[in-house]
């Protein structure tokens, strides 16, 4: 009986299928004693605890192994396995030749947590319309809200001036047009951990370090421009009102860029990549791309700023500090436009506390004349030597991504529809394109009103010039009247010889043949000249 007992549950064991090949390599089964051990004293494995004691039913050796799940001996046969597998007329092998959700996830370069909405070409296009809806909000908050041409001539006093600081300052609307896209979006919130502040990245400490890296760069490139010969400086005064407003205003253009390149950009495309080096790249090429419009561009220079874009990038993903992009970049455009007075991709500033002597620039490795520093080999060697060294540190340190800010979302399987994100941005850009069409329309219908209302204006302000300059003329007059004061008797001459006749003395008339000599008393006549002179 006890043979044919064993021969029984020696075909069960057979019927209950092969085990997982995979199983079989991470825990070996019994070499031929499980047959031989009914009465369970010991598992096939060598796995039973202390506790569980001899069992009342031999053990079979399916529910002795461990799955790759993590279960222990200690949880009895895996009966419930093999039993689904056998009611679905399957092998309990077939459902396991597939492998795990997280080793396709591994595999995939796009992330469970990201959408349509961000790939390449959607997040690009909605990167484009959030700056488009920022100068929108700055033009009408500038006509309403902010008096900002009003401000500016208070500060600087200088039409030219202030015509070049609020082409920094008007940057302040994709400020406001990101914050409003992150609200309004509670897949965007993650992006808040990238923007505000944190310990490790956004910090004192990067401020500082961006200050030291973008006017490192850009003045070591100035001072052996300056060294070459190649450029010629000189002092042009200092003045604390203007020096600030242009580095406010600097700030405000410089971050708008970071927060949508380096940071809403960005942190879409490591939403729905999982490469981070598909938004290191992408980003930095958008970025250039918005760039290729500004005067005197030339291939260096649009390939410093792609450099640039990538330098930037990588600091955001090792170090997690937008603040340091932000800084670097503001410090790199300020010292190179406000404080040297030298092209900023292409365009030159009005202030700067030192002057450029246009007549004796030249091209050379560390500037170009039409676009500046921007546009010179030199720069560009430099930028990539940074971006060398950077990742040389990386690789030696085996330093890796310094915060993923989407992980947590990827985990929950969440954040897959931003499709009202979508929705939103392409009405926001439909009207803004209506808005410009119907501007231009409507310039074009009133263009000689208009041109009527600045000649009006031009006519005012001539008039305001005429009015001013009497009072100037009045005081060289005020000041010549003592000197006319000085002299009455000479004012007085002309009236005297105006009346000889009247002036004469009653009785007393000019003989015939006597001449009366003006001016002389009495009409006194030459023969009566007094003998005493």
């Amino acid at each position: 009986m006890d043979n044919e007992k064993v021969i029984r549950e020696g075909m069960e064991d057979s019927k209950e299928g092969a085990f997982n090949p995979e199983e079989l390599t991470t825990v070996q089964p019994p070499e031929q004693e499980t047959p031989a051990a009914p009465s369970g004293d010991m598992s096939p494995a060598g796995e039973q605890t202390a506790d569980e004691g001899p069992s009342a039913t031999p053990a079979a050796p399916s529910g002795d192994l461990s799955p790759t799940d993590g279960q222990t001996t200690g949880e009895g046969p895996a009966e419930a396995p093999a039993g689904e597998a056998a009611a679905a007329g399957e092998p309990a092998a077939a459902a396991s030749e597939e492998p795990p959700v997280s080793v396709k996830e591994k595999k995939s370069f796009l992330r469970s947590c990201g959408s349509w909405t961000d790939i390449i070409p959607i997040a690009a296009m909605l990167s484009v319309i959030l700056t488009l809806f920022g100068s929108l909000l700055s033009l009408i908050l500038d006509e309403s809200v902010v008096p900002a041409t009003a401000i500016g001539m208070k500060l600087l006093g200088d039409a030219d001036s202030v015509e070049f600081l609020l082409e920094y300052f008007e940057f302040y609307g994709i400020w406001i047009a990101f914050v409003i896209v992150i609200l309004l979006f509670k897949d965007n919130w993650p992006m808040w951990k990238a923007f505000l502040y944190n310990r490790h990245g956004n910090n004192l400490k990067a401020i500082l370090a961006g200050i030291l890296l973008g006017f490192g760069l850009n003045g070591t490139c100035i001072l052996l421009s300056v060294i070459m010969g190649d450029i010629k400086l000189s002092y042009s005064g200092f003045a604390p009102v203007p020096f600030f407003a242009f580095l406010i205003s600097v700030l405000i253009q410089s971050g708008a860029e970071e927060i949508v390149d380096r940071c809403y950009l960005y942190q879409k495309l490591r939403r729905r990549y999982r490469w981070p080096i598909i938004a290191v790249l992408v980003n930095s090429l958008i970025f250039m791309s918005l760039h290729m419009g500004n005067p005197g561009v030339t291939k260096l220079g649009l390939l410093q700023v792609f450099l640039i874009g990538v330098l930037f990038s990588l600091i955001v993903y090792y170090w997690d500090s937008l603040w340091t992009a932000i800084w670097a970049h503001a410090a790199w455009n300020f010292s190179q436009s406000i404080v040297f007075g030298l092209p900023n991709s292409g365009i030159v500033s009005k202030y700067s506390v030192f002057k450029l002597e246009a007549a004796s620039a030249r091209d050379g490795i560390f500037y170009n004349t039409g676009f500046g520093v921007e546009g010179s080999l030199g720069a560009n060697v430099m930028i990539g030597a940074v971006i060398v060294i950077i990742l040389i540190y990386a690789l030696v340190t085996k330093r890796g991504e310094r915060a993923d800010h989407w992980e947590a979302l990827e985990k929950r399987d969440a954040g897959k529809s931003h499709i009202w994100e979508a929705v939103v941005l392409t009405v926001i850009m439909v009207a803004v394109l209506a808005a410009g069409i119907m501007g231009s329309m409507w310039l074009d219908k009133h263009a000689d009103e208009i041109q009527q209302i600045i000649e009006e204006q031009s006519g005012l302000q001539e008039q305001e010039g005429q009015e001013a300059a009497p009072a100037q003329e009045a005081a060289p007059a005020q000041e010549a009247a003592p000197s006319q004061e000085a002299a009455p008797a000479q004012e007085a001459a002309p009236s005297q010889e105006a009346a000889p006749a009247q002036e004469a003395a009653p009785g007393q008339e000019a003989a015939p043949g006597q001449e009366v000599t003006p001016g002389q008393p009495g009409g006194q006549t030459q023969d009566q000249q007094p003998q005493n002179t």
